[in-house]
């Protein structure tokens, strides 16, 4: 299994760069996701996709939290 790490600094793709903006926020501080962020996001996806994105950014959050909960790591993978 492959381990990431802080996403690249630059992205040339305007949807790529948006999204990563949005889930940076997201993880540092949530409090800070406001309604601009989703107007600008609405400028480059659907609405379905937006939503696709939040939830995506939410399990992912979550799972993590599950694992370290469960102290689960990298070793534990299959």
């Amino acid at each position: 299994m492959a381990i990431g790490g802080r996403p690249d600094a630059v992205h040339q793709d305007v949807r790529t760069k948006r999204a990563v903006d949005l889930a940076a926020k997201f993880t540092n501080d949530l409090q800070t996701v406001n309604d601009a962020d989703f107007e600008g996001l609405k400028e480059d996806f659907s609405v379905k996709e937006i939503s696709e994105l939040c939830a995506f950014m939410v399990f992912i959050s979550a799972s993590h939290k599950f694992g370290v909960l469960m102290d689960v790591g990298p070793e534990d993978a299959p």
